[in-house]
């Protein structure tokens, strides 16, 4: 009993040293290393850079990392820097609520990849295929792309699109890994909800899998509701995405998405 709290302890105690003595890598243009014991090691998105490295960066390279407390460190002139050096680089000033809770939720992502379950856009439901449209995301667009994991290399999909109103259930096969639709099909209505399932299975019982749920709205309504997050969209352009990026993440974060 002792040997094994000893155990769960130390583990605790790693990971807690990981998330205070890191940086994580958030964006990256160019080329840029992280150098540990005279080891180079080159980063990109989601890779981890320790306290007790340093980080080179080659001309015209640029590099944005968080923590775990959702703050930003961008760096955008080629040199080498330790550590600390980098924490003296903040890239946003006086960042808002709603970014710290975003970039919190990208370290979550991105430090919890490798145990497949999904942190951002909803409650993790278990080992479910499907992939976008997420949980409750709303979608304005004239094109409905869905898209969900590989199960294997041969497998035919099933494809189950169920409208919430009137609570019919229209399917779809393909042994691919995404569909298109487009909204001016018959079974959609702006403005509606439905729910989307997707399986190996031809004939499942529809009661006993997880559907994700969305909802179809007008432009204007995209619009308005990304007015709300204007704080966040000057954050992240100061973190230095771009237009489409921005749209990504808002998508992904707050499944507002034009999908």
């Amino acid at each position: 009993m002792g040997k094994s709290f000893a155990i769960i302890l130390f583990c605790c105690f790693v990971s807690v040293l990981k998330a205070q003595d890191s940086l994580c890598v958030f964006k990256v243009k160019g080329t840029a290393y992280c150098k540990q014991s005279n080891a180079l090691k080159p980063l990109s998105k989601g890779t981890f850079i320790p306290k007790s490295s340093n980080l080179i960066l080659a001309e015209s390279a640029e590099i944005t990392a968080i923590d775990s407390k959702g703050e930003a460190f961008k760096i955008d002139k080629a040199g080498e820097y330790k550590f600390s050096k980098i924490l003296q680089h903040k890239a946003i000033k006086n960042g808002h609520g709603l970014t710290t809770k975003y970039l919190k939720l990208i370290w979550d992502e991105l430090t919890k990849k490798g145990s497949g379950k999904t942190i951002i856009g909803g409650v993790y439901r278990g080992d479910v295929l499907m992939e976008f449209p997420r949980d409750s995301t709303k979608i304005a667009s004239s094109k409905l792309s869905f898209s969900w994991k590989e199960h294997n290399e041969d497998a035919n999909y099933f494809i189950f699109i169920r409208n919430i109103e009137t609570d019919e259930v229209y399917k779809f096969s393909t042994n691919g890994t995404s569909l298109m639709l487009y909204k001016d099909n018959p079974i959609f209505y702006e403005g509606n909800d439905y729910e989307w399932a997707v399986g190996t299975e031809e004939f499942p019982n529809l009661k006993n899998i997880p559907f994700y749920s969305f909802t179809l709205i007008e432009r204007r309504e995209y619009q308005t509701l990304t007015k709300e997050l204007s704080e966040v969209v000057a954050d992240l352009k100061a973190l230095g995405l771009t237009d489409s990026e921005i749209e990504d993440s808002i998508c992904e974060a707050y499944g507002i998405c034009k999908n």
